[in-house]
């Protein structure tokens, strides 16, 4: 039967991009959606953009399905479905303890159907609505991609249940994280500082240097305060090849009295282009906003460059308004000065 639907339907799953779980865990509802070709690129992940045309069904919390639900076998497990005139698709339903293996049949059942040849994205878009501390749902799905959300705070403010949720989460590709506490450095092996992207809120927290063991490509910090030391020591590292081998962008936005000037390129041992010609313009796709990741972030126009010894591919860096910026070129420093006007 699954061979006669993909054969019948061949067409139109060669047009569907992605299937998008979207988690509310004030309810703990899921809303499935597919979504494929016929959305523009550039709105393709905006929320806004998603209608009830592109869901595929909804998965909710027993005690809210309802009396009138059929069982269906998924993936070799028994789960409660019903359709209604509420929705023009299935709602599945799950018991708490049972949770995250409904969800794996669910997901396990789309892999036998689409295989690998679509994107599978999980996240939680209104994470920040509230600002009570809560332990966000990642249940283990396979070739899935996570955009997490989260407050360091109360339980997570012990190093140890913040390393322990990370340990056993799959590896992220995007994390959010506003800091309310302190907490103590974590291992430099943490699954933590391998999520691909890292956006981190930190106002009034001197908390741990998130940045010295990041391993993805894109990591922002805006904090109260960052030792100008540390910057110098993550370009430096990233200079000899010891560190930051996957960095594409990186900015550190401390506020107050504690903002870099620019000096700070001198320090880290910048080289400048001849401030008579015009510097190339840095750009890349940017991974901190889930629905906007195909959008471009710009590095703020620089003369100034830094060289990694291992491969000589250069690195645009800038301070500005007391920011440091740094952007990864692809181009060793030979082809980069040939972009020079």
């Amino acid at each position: 039967m699954k061979k006669l639907v993909s054969s019948s339907q061949n067409k139109r799953f060669r047009n569907i991009r992605s299937i998008e779980y979207e988690y509310d865990r004030t309810d703990g509802t899921c809303v499935v959606y597919l979504l494929d070709q016929s959305k523009p690129l550039k709105e393709y992940y905006k929320q806004e953009s998603r209608t009830v045309d592109d869901i595929i069904m909804r998965i909710i919390e027993h005690t809210k399905a309802g009396k009138d639900s059929n069982q269906l076998n998924v993936s070799g497990k028994l789960i409660d479905f019903r359709l209604s005139d509420d929705y023009k698709y299935p709602v599945a339903s799950y018991l708490e303890y049972d949770k995250e293996s409904v969800f794996q049949s669910i997901h396990n059942h789309f892999l036998d159907v689409f295989g690998n040849s679509i994107e599978y994205n999980w996240e939680e878009p209104r994470w920040e609505d509230s600002k009570d501390f809560f332990i966000p749902f990642i249940p283990k799905l396979k070739n899935v991609s996570f955009c997490i959300g989260l407050y360091l705070d109360e339980q997570f403010s012990d190093v140890r249940n913040f390393e322990n949720f990370f340990s056993l989460s799959p590896v992220a590709k995007l994390i959010q994280m506003k800091v309310h506490k302190k907490m103590k450095p974590l291992n430099p092996e943490s699954k933590f500082y391998q999520a691909e992207s890292i956006y981190i809120h930190t106002w009034k927290i001197n908390g741990p240097d998130f940045v010295r063991h990041f391993r993805g490509r894109q990591i922002c910090v805006d904090c109260d305060r960052y030792e100008k030391e540390n910057v110098i020591d993550f370009v430096k590292r990233w200079k000899s090849g010891e560190a930051f081998q996957n960095l594409e962008y990186s900015s550190i936005n401390p506020r107050g009295d504690n903002q870099f000037s620019p000096r700070l390129l001198i320090e880290i041992g910048a080289k400048f282009i001849d401030g008579n010609k015009q510097p190339p313009k840095f750009d890349v796709r940017q991974r901190f906003d889930w629905y906007d990741k195909d959008t471009t972030v710009y590095l703020p126009p620089s003369y100034a460059y830094v060289v990694r010894k291992t491969d000589n591919r250069v690195a645009s860096v800038e301070v500005q308004y007391g920011t440091f910026f740094i952007g990864v070129w692809a181009e060793t420093e030979e082809e980069f000065l040939k972009m020079v006007k």
